[in-house]
């Protein structure tokens, strides 16, 4: 049975790294399209809340849609910085207070954003992901480097490294026999070889690499967490280049 321990202390560590970041500009754009750092602070205390108190709009799915994370941005658009800051550290000590005693990971999780169909392994690996990436989009946009170690880090950076067969064979499309090495360097580390079976399903495997791509830890966030195009991102390409610029391509798994 999973430990659902690590997930719930990186997303806590997460948002309180988030409410100890101070700058003068919230308003200052960040790396998602169309948002400010006071429209992630929105974000935020808008998915918490959901979890917390519940939310009647069902999608029935196990993913949450865009329209619905951007509506609930849009709805506090207008509440002042400083209250969503002391809405988001309320919501985070009531919901810690909740997560004392932790549930079964396998049990559907109660109040998933949209009602989505998580289980509690889900939700919370999904909440921990969610807050580091969004602590490293306010780092980002504030010159405010840090947290790229931290356990926030480990449970992003390994739960992408475990979906990269998935990029490889069905989001690159890569032929049977094709085999790509990713070596992420850095606080979080990550040496995984992935080759694509005459199944065409993709798993690690000791055949030599056709291309090795090789980036540190911040840039295998901002690709598989969609925050950078490949241009904008730094990562060394040997081998078959054109294989390789297709895999970069396709790395994105999350926005």
């Amino acid at each position: 049975m999973t430990d659902l321990a690590p997930y719930v202390q990186a997303w806590k560590s997460a948002a309180e790294a988030i409410l100890s970041l101070d700058h003068d500009d919230w308003q200052i754009p960040t790396d998602l399209p169309g948002w400010t750092a006071h429209d992630v602070l929105a974000h935020l205390v808008h998915l918490e809340r959901v979890i917390l108190e519940g939310d009647s709009q069902t999608v029935g799915t196990n993913v949450v849609p865009a329209d619905y994370t951007n509506a609930g941005v849009e709805a506090l658009r207008d509440v002042p910085t400083a209250q969503l800051r002391s809405d988001l550290a309320d919501l985070i000590r009531l919901r810690s207070a909740d997560l004392i005693e932790l549930p079964d990971p396998n049990a559907p999780a109660t109040n998933a954003p949209a009602n989505a169909n998580w289980t509690w392994e889900t939700a919370l690996r999904n909440r921990a992901i969610d807050m580091w990436m969004h602590e490293q989009d306010l780092r980002r946009a504030f010159d405010i480097p840090g947290g790229l170690d931290s356990l926030g880090a480990h449970v992003t950076t390994l739960t992408f490294a475990s979906a990269l067969g998935f990029v490889l064979a069905k989001k690159a499309g890569a032929k049977p026999g094709t085999v790509v090495r990713w070596l992420v360097t850095g606080p979080v580390a990550v040496d995984s070889t992935i080759g694509v079976g005459d199944d065409g399903r993709a798993r690690p495997t000791d055949q030599p690499a056709e291309v090795t791509l090789t980036m540190d830890t911040e840039a295998f966030a901002l690709l598989t967490g969609g925050r950078r195009g490949r241009e904008s991102v730094s990562v060394q390409v040997a081998g078959d280049a054109a294989l390789g610029e297709q895999v970069l391509a396709a790395m994105t798994l999350t926005t």
